[in-house]
């Protein structure tokens, strides 16, 4: 049956309601008070007007069994399946009780309804379609009693006013609003696959960059020998002020004709290396817990742990300070995630001390900047090299000998600012 705004008037006549009081027993009547402004032929009732709530039926988390066809449905959804049931498919529920008591649900096949629910029956002049966004819209949740275990009663839910509209009208806007869902479903879904493009983007740009075939080859680029000699030289500066040790003046270069595959054809002019022979490569080593705070003193250094702090290039502030430098890095630096998550890098804006979550990755007298973005393509490798049982990790050995190949400094200036415009352009697309 159609029910229009007359037969809505008649309906509530017939059970001693008014559409904007209530009237009891005895005569008095409690008006219906509300300062929004709805259309005239809507409706303000209380819920009690036109659904009723019953529990679910109790069944032990024993009694839930693996082969069950039947699915059993608790305060948020389905929590197993059973041998029997006895509420009909489309049936709307309301979490009773816990964290989810208020939240709305509708059975997808023939369940049972366990007495952590609330199951809703409604009258014929509400389209239960429309019911179910209105109760969704009430936040019910905020209804909970304050307990330990938050529950739901029917008599809160019955007190809940909402305005009705005639049914044809409830059917146009359950219709408008599926149709906007749809529409919405369908924007998000086009952006996680413009984001998931947009990731692809920004690594192919960085595989083809450190394959040598980003920008075009300069003729008139110093030979790579001389990057070599500037990086003896950094490393010899470094060694006579006590910065790094004897072994860290030891060079290496990658066989041409076997771990040369590791990069593919390369440029004629490039170094190919190991990261220890090119970059100081520093292990972090974590303070006593005593020592960590979040009161900042003169002698504390900014502390970090793992890459709880990372942004999307910077490192961000950790709020925590240790007087006790374990492992301190000062600024240029690359930071390495090298526990779970492995692999992931962000750039130092200021001397910090590390701990064994992280390592600290500074180039001998070459660009940060190309460094950090030859890093982002060396995640999934590192990730390959990782061990571990509880979480994965990678040790220092695993990282200093990572494969590296360098271009000479102005191609690594050339590659850098083509890849932050790029960058930046993706950004601004995803904004």
């Amino acid at each position: 049956m159609i029910f229009g705004r007359h037969e809505l008037y008649l309906y509530f006549e017939t059970r001693a309601y008014s559409l904007h009081y209530e009237k009891f027993a005895d005569g008095t009547v409690n008006p219906l008070l509300t300062t929004l402004d709805f259309p005239d032929n809507w409706l303000p009732i209380k819920l009690s007007q036109i659904l009723r709530v019953s529990s679910g039926k109790s069944l032990k988390r024993t009694q839930l069994t693996e082969d069950g066809n039947v699915p059993v449905y608790g305060a948020h959804g389905i929590m197993g399946s059973y041998s029997e049931g006895f509420i009909e498919k489309g049936t709307l529920l309301i979490g009773r009780v816990g964290f989810y008591a208020g939240s709305i649900m509708r059975t997808k096949e023939f369940s049972w309804v366990t007495d952590n629910s609330l199951i809703v029956s409604s009258s014929s002049v509400v389209n239960s379609n429309f019911l179910e966004l209105s109760l969704k819209h009430l936040n019910l949740g905020s209804l909970t009693s304050q307990t330990a275990q938050p529950v739901i009663s029917g008599q809160k839910i019955y007190s809940q006013i909402i305005f009705l509209p005639p049914v044809n009208e409830q059917t146009k806007i359950v219709d408008s609003y599926n149709e906007l869902i749809s529409k919405v479903n369908t924007i998000e879904k086009e952006q996680e696959q413009l984001k998931q493009l947009a990731t692809q983007l920004k690594q192919k740009v960085l595989d083809v960059a450190m394959q040598g075939k980003l920008v075009p080859q300069d003729p008139n680029d110093e030979p790579a020998s001389v990057l070599l000699e500037k990086i003896r030289a950094e490393k010899q500066r470094l060694y006579e002020e006590g910065k790094i040790k004897k072994k860290d003046l030891v060079e290496t270069e990658l066989v041409k004709d076997g771990d040369n595959a590791y990069y593919g054809k390369l440029p004629k002019t490039w170094i190919k290396s190991k990261l220890f022979s090119v970059a100081n490569v520093i292990m972090g080593q974590s303070p006593k817990g005593n020592n960590v705070t979040s009161e900042f003193s003169l002698n504390a250094v900014e502390f970090h742990q793992g890459k709880s702090d990372f942004g999307e290039k910077f490192l961000n502030p950790s709020g925590k300070y240790t007087s006790q430098i374990t492992k301190e890095i000062e600024i240029p630096s690359i930071v390495m995630s090298v526990r779970a998550p492995v692999g992931d890098v962000n750039l130092t804006r200021k001397t910090i001390v590390i701990g064994r979550g992280l390592a600290a990755i500074q180039p001998y007298g070459y660009s940060l900047e190309y460094l950090y973005h030859f890093l982002l393509t060396q995640k999934s490798i590192l990730e390959q090299q990782a061990t571990g049982t509880t979480f994965k990790a990678i040790g220092g050995e695993v990282l200093r000998n990572l494969p590296i190949a360098l271009p000479a400094e102005k191609e690594q200036i050339r590659i850098v600012n083509l890849i932050n415009s790029v960058f930046e352009v993706e950004s601004q697309l995803m904004k």
